[in-house]
């Protein structure tokens, strides 16, 4: 089995920080995203599963329509598996209704001056993201002992905590440890693997203009995140 830990938002200077010696296996570094205008989530992970940059094709639909954006299989490099387990990727096997609440809670947050208000809703926001974290973690450490020969397995929590949690460092350091526990579980050769990095914006977090890779097999040097479907049927 191949796995591929994709992490919404990995930033490389806190998984340094962090010392999450799992995340970095033996190589690991940026990837170079400097091709897109606009490092959008569903833009870069779009073009990592098909190979091909997709932000024109993407940004064209609207920020709230591209989440509806759905690729087959066949335009995937998923394809050249026999039995391949995607979980939750944007673009791909997302769930839609998880994204929507978020965005509607992050909406709320901005349009209040309320102090007491912001506080409530930036805990409803974090208590959806971990709730949605803690699904996720199951079915991909159950999808592990699983008969497959790809597993993908998309943690958007580092994101969706950092654009309103960002300046809490205990609570980015606690989400961090758990993406490295994670990646502890990962016993086979595996890629860990992010979209974009996040950058401090006051408190908040913004995306940054590089992701994460890391391999405990090779060194991929600086890759775009276009490569990633030749380098993994690669390792078929």
């Amino acid at each position: 089995m191949i796995v591929i830990l994709a992490i919404d938002a990995l930033e490389y200077t806190l998984v340094e920080k962090y010392q999450c010696e799992n995340l970095k296996q033996k190589y690991y570094g940026k990837t170079d995203i400097s091709e897109f205008s606009e490092p959008r989530t569903m833009v870069l992970w779009s073009s990592f599963m098909t190979g091909e940059n997709k932000e024109k094709e993407i940004l064209k639909l609207g920020d709230k329509e591209m989440w509806n954006a759905r690729f087959d299989i066949k335009e995937t490099f998923f394809y050249n598996f026999q039995s391949p387990k995607i979980i939750d990727l944007p673009g791909f096997s997302y769930d839609k209704k998880i994204h929507e609440e978020e965005r509607e809670l992050l909406k709320a947050y901005f349009s209040t001056d309320s102090t007491e208000e912001k506080n409530k809703i930036r805990n409803d926001y974090n208590a959806h993201a971990f709730s949605h974290h803690r699904e996720i973690k199951n079915q991909f450490l159950d999808a592990m002992k699983g008969d497959h020969d790809f597993l993908l397995g998309y943690f958007s929590i580092a994101d969706v905590i950092g654009h309103l949690n960002f300046g809490n460092s205990l609570m980015m350091k606690m989400i961090y440890k758990d993406l490295d526990e994670i990646a502890k579980e990962i016993k086979q050769n595996h890629i860990v693997l992010s979209d974009h990095g996040m950058k401090a914006i006051g408190q908040f977090g913004d995306h940054s203009e590089y992701g994460f890779w890391s391999t405990s097999f090779k060194d991929l040097n600086n890759p775009k995140i276009t490569d990633f479907s030749k380098i993994i049927v690669g390792m078929m």
